[in-house]
């Protein structure tokens, strides 16, 4: 110990009296100790006793009062308040899109909608709160099991629950839904990469590879007996990517995605029962059915060309397609205020990525740097597509704007950001003692 002499002891808890992230005490009892030990030897060697070593050594630190206050400025929780902001301008817009949307659509059964969203806005954001202020290091205690959960839970309701579309995404309990499929693609990368991050970091051989493709392939292969193709591509997509990012082995993922994605082609086109395939290459013969597959792609295309850089207002005459505006979040933002607004959000929304990939460089520990990874990455992988879509040029698929589209995955969403919050507000309080025992553990090459 650094502290062993009762006026440093002393000298050091008054210090840490005034760091409220009790955290980081211990690395700054050792850095301080430490640094005071040596002015105590140094004076020592020069012929001073060792309590008029120690008192010059402490005078030489300064008041312990002062120097905890700015050590407390250095190791604080902190807020990312760009990212925050962002989020309720998102928050905002969607609830003004879905006030619009109900206003015009003549339909009874969306009347609730606006009130709904509301709620899901309110849910979302109370569990945004919770992972925000909640230690994310805790979680990786639980990693297995919210694993075993979760592949339980996509296991049993593709045996009990009804299919929608040949879907069955949806666990129903006692009248609470649950969108199972959304949360495996969002919590199991984040449970695989916790369970296997040192192993496949530190000591990445053959053992440790097979065991993430095994913990991977798991739910995988229950997300294709649930028939959920979209959230099973960007699960899959995902984990790929944590897979390279996690070893650094670049060149073994792109080999992983070619196989992967040609396995996937093939269970497509062999075992696919609803057509998938035609509606997606749809695109490329949009004229020559625009009433049948490609019906939305067409419908889109026509707003866009309608829309011009202004709009066509807030009374904007809503027609078969435009019921379904609730889906296509972008598509209602153009029509009503246009081309500019379109540009607009495309500006927020690199924005706000290039906001969160910002935070990666400022976290120090593996796995809190792993968290902002898979949650940045899902983030981007879905706004870039439902943006794409909103286009009409890409195949229509189940892909929802995150923060401003209509539906319960907005809890997911706010749910998913709150926990990167969270990894951003402990920055500078995260001990790394442990990452750096993991460092010298690391076999020598």
């Amino acid at each position: 110990m650094t502290d062993q002499h009762d006026k440093i002891k002393r000298y050091l808890d008054e210090m840490c009296s005034q760091v409220k992230a009790r955290e980081v005490h211990t690395d700054l009892r050792d850095e301080l100790g430490n640094h005071i030990r040596e002015m105590m030897l140094d004076k020592e060697q020069e012929g001073l006793t060792q309590e008029e070593a120690a008192e010059y050594a402490i005078e030489q630190m300064g008041d312990p009062a002062a120097v905890g206050k700015s050590m407390h400025r250095l190791h604080r929780h902190r807020m990312h308040w760009g990212l925050i902001i962002g989020l309720i301008s998102l928050a905002i817009v969607s609830l003004f899109l879905m006030w619009i949307f109900t206003t015009n659509v003549a339909d009874d059964r969306f009347q609730n909608f606006y009130n709904i969203q509301v709620v899901y806005t309110i849910i979302g954001m109370l569990f945004m709160s919770f992972f925000m202020f909640f230690d994310y290091r805790k979680w990786r205690r639980g990693a297995w099991w919210i694993y075993i959960l979760l592949n339980t839970m996509l296991m049993i309701n593709s045996m009990i629950s009804s299919s929608i579309n040949g879907i069955y995404r949806y666990y129903n309990a006692y009248g609470f839904v649950l969108d199972l499929t959304t949360a495996a693609m969002w919590v199991l990368p984040l449970a695989v990469g916790a369970i296997l991050l040192d192993k496949l970091r530190f000591n990445c051989n053959a053992k440790s590879i097979l065991s993430y493709i095994a913990m991977v392939a798991l739910p995988a292969a229950l997300l294709f007996q649930i028939s959920d193709w979209v959230r099973l591509v960007m699960f899959g997509i995902i984990s790929l990517f944590l897979f390279g990012w996690i070893t650094r082995k670049w060149l073994y993922t792109a080999i992983a995605t070619v196989i992967t994605a040609s396995m996937g082609l093939l269970l497509l086109l062999t075992t696919d029962s609803y057509h998938r395939l035609e509606r997606f290459l749809v695109v490329f013969n949009l004229e020559d059915d625009s009433m049948g597959n490609g019906y939305y792609n067409h419908s889109i295309a026509g707003i866009l060309q309608s829309a011009g850089w202004w709009g066509n207002g807030l009374d904007t005459a809503f027609d078969q397609f435009k019921t379904s505006y609730f889906d296509y979040p972008g598509v209602l933002l153009i029509d009503v205020f246009g081309w500019a607004a379109g540009i607009g959000l495309l500006v927020a929304i690199i924005w706000f990525v290039a906001s969160m990939v910002n935070t990666l460089p400022r976290i120090r520990d593996d796995f809190g740097r792993m968290i902002i990874v898979i949650i940045t990455s899902m983030f981007a992988l879905q706004m870039i597509y439902s943006l794409a879509m909103t286009t009409g040029r890409v195949p229509i698929l189940s892909v929802v704007f995150p923060f401003i589209g209509y539906g319960n995955h907005l809890i997911f969403d706010y749910a998913m950001m709150g926990l990167l919050l969270g990894v951003y507000r402990r920055k500078d309080t995260v001990s790394l003692k442990n990452n750096k025992s993991q460092q010298t553990a690391r076999p020598i090459q």
